[in-house]
């Protein structure tokens, strides 16, 4: 997918000049914390299977904990919500709207566990819940009894439905002080398996943590 590749892009992009100075400064003390408290704006994107519902700026945030020490300190577990809310005008009397909301739990594992530039990758389940809504006024016709011309009856469907998949990422936390990060991410929710709804979720996003 295009958008997926652009996104992987833009990520790089994003972090590259803070690798750059890790890269170049001396040997740093360890960044060891237990509790994380983050925030986050996106660029979502939600389709459902090839037909794209909605897109635009997100938001979300979240806690994490990595609750162990020596190897294991590697793992650590997150709660994350984000919201997606837009609206898109389609065509002169066509228009879309989505009020998605996303609800995650997900597995971390840090590379470079005890330094200030830690890459990281994720997997979890996520519950996506989306009120969509369709309004066409000219894509049903009624026949004009006395005319015989088509007079076009506007049209509106609404979907309200809910599903859980699973969730993938990665990305890359970046120390900017003691207690203060920043990580670029991507991150995406999927509801493929099983009956039910074809929804994606693609959040490329940045994000400000705190650190205890």
């Amino acid at each position: 997918m295009f958008w997926l590749r652009r996104s992987v892009m833009i990520l790089v992009a994003a972090c590259w000049p803070a690798c750059l100075l890790q890269a170049q400064s001396e040997p740093e003390p360890g960044w060891k914390y237990k509790v994380e408290i983050f925030g986050n704006v996106a660029a979502g994107r939600f389709y459902n299977g090839d037909s794209l519902w909605g897109r635009g700026f997100d938001y979300g945030g979240g806690f994490g904990v990595r609750p162990f020490s020596g190897w294991p300190r590697r793992l650590g577990f997150e709660f994350q919500i984000a919201r997606l809310k837009n609206s898109t005008q389609l065509g002169p009397s066509n228009s879309q709207e989505l009020d998605s909301r996303l609800v995650m739990a997900n597995v971390l594992y840090h590379f470079r566990s005890g330094t200030r530039l830690q890459p990281f990758v994720f997997g979890g389940i996520g519950h996506v819940k989306t009120d969509y809504i369709r309004s066409c006024g000219a894509c049903v016709f009624d026949l004009d009894d006395v005319t015989g011309q088509q007079v076009p009856v506007p049209y509106e469907s609404q979907i309200r439905a809910s599903k859980t998949g699973f969730t993938l990422g990665g990305g890359f936390k970046i120390a900017i002080g003691r207690r203060l990060s920043i990580r670029p991410e991507l991150s995406l929710a999927d509801t493929t398996p099983g009956l039910g709804w074809n929804w994606l979720w693609l959040r490329p996003q940045i994000g400000l943590s705190l650190h205890f």
